[in-house]
């Protein structure tokens, strides 16, 4: 994931993105996308996880989430993202929550929003919640088709309401596949009525209930045509929107190259990807399942490197280092692309076409025809930073 206006320009996620860049440095755990029950109220046709209304058997239990919390709080973790299945769903969600804030950690809660009333957005906001993050795919009747429940479609969109009026911040989110792009520019538009400061955009992930449906993404063609929307929105003088973008990290140099047509300086960005690229695999970015898996990345939950049971956070993020000194295959080598090191290539769908989360991204948008002398001339202009494996002894760094 990668939020293009904070990450080039002074958005308004900068400061949480500065803060995970220098967590990264200090050897720490720079953010955790932690999946804290499988349950959910609703069947997304599309849902990576394929969850439903069960919790896995070795869920696991209030003690030990509330003991991975108080590990996060030591840590000094900049940023936490509750996700599930439904993460309002699980019984101890709200002290799972207030707890993290008490470490002043960053939390964005990823939901559905169907659990969410006027006393639920109260309590998210007193407990300095800045972010919810909810999806729609489009109309009612599709989005409620995509979701598998009737009438989520209305509900949604009134919790967006009661949430903005209550001063919590809404990021929309959306899976870009060829079912959902006709309604891309309506919901970009929608977000804006209904005030939303954030769009995500994430590729579409073939496992779970999409496995083996590759041929639902859409193409690079129209990958770019969204790329140069992005850009022209974010150089407008009337927006303020930020644009964060999923399982595709060829993305952002794409619409770096477009800045730097423009004659725009994109050195800000630059210097934060040669720390964490925009695929942020071993990067001290993690995710962790219901079960306590630890993750690479959410988007491949069969990729595990260990279970919290086992190992502490902090040698999870020594043993995700592993994957950052390896260099990528293919079209994403670094003798292959002169973006290797900033991009990387999705790691996600490098292991779920093959095994190998260093075989090359597929799905790259890409080509070598493109003039990069732009881009590329800024990146040689950048400093680089050491990239010597992160300390891992407790209380050191």
């Amino acid at each position: 994931m990668a939020h293009v206006r904070s990450l080039f320009f002074k958005g308004p996620l900068a400061d949480v993105e500065d803060k995970a860049v220098k967590s990264f440095k200090l050897g720490r755990p720079s953010d955790v996308i932690w999946n804290i029950t499988n349950r959910c109220n609703l069947l997304c046709d599309h849902c990576y996880m394929a969850a439903d209304a069960h919790c896995l058997p070795d869920e696991l239990s209030d003690e030990e989430t509330i003991a991975l919390v108080e590990q996060m709080g030591e840590r000094g973790l900049p940023a936490l993202f509750l996700s599930g299945g439904e993460p309002m769903m699980r019984k101890n969600f709200w002290e799972i929550l207030e707890l993290a804030r008490s470490y002043d950690i960053r939390v964005t809660v990823s939901t559905n929003c169907t659990l969410i009333n006027r006393e639920a957005a109260k309590r998210l906001k007193a407990n300095g919640i800045d972010w919810i993050a909810t999806s729609l795919y489009g109309p009612a009747e599709f989005h409620d088709k995509m979701v598998g429940v009737p009438g989520t479609h209305d509900r949604v969109i009134e919790a967006i309401k009661i949430l903005r009026e209550e001063g919590v911040n809404v990021a929309i989110k959306t899976a870009i596949s060829q079912a959902t792009w006709p309604f891309v520019y309506d919901l970009i538009h929608e977000a804006k009525d209904l005030d939303c400061g954030l769009i995500y955009f994430c590729d579409l992930i073939t496992s779970g209930r999409s496995e083996g449906e590759d041929d639902g993404r859409i193409t690079p063609e129209q990958w770019r045509e969204l790329g140069d929307f992005i850009v022209d929105d974010i150089l407008s003088e009337d927006s303020k929107l930020e644009w964060d973008i999923g399982a595709m990290p060829s993305f952002i140099p794409f619409v770096a190259e477009k800045f730097v047509e423009r004659g725009i300086d994109v050195s800000n960005g630059l210097e934060r990807l040669k720390v964490i690229s925009a695929c942020p695999v071993g990067k001290g970015h993690m995710n962790i399942n219901s079960a306590g898996g630890i993750m690479p990345c959410q988007f491949a939950q069969d990729w595990t490197v260990g279970n919290i049971r086992e190992m502490s956070l902090q040698d999870a993020v020594s043993e995700l280092y592993k994957l950052d000194v390896q260099e990528s295959k293919g079209v994403c080598a670094p003798d292959a692309c002169e973006y290797s090191r900033i991009c990387r290539g999705c790691r996600a769908k490098a292991w779920q076409r093959t095994g190998d989360p260093m075989a090359e991204d597929l799905t790259c948008l890409l080509h070598a025809e493109f003039d990069r002398s732009g881009l590329v001339g800024q990146i040689e202009a950048t400093p680089d930073f050491d990239r010597a494996a992160p300390c891992s002894v407790p209380g050191v760094c």
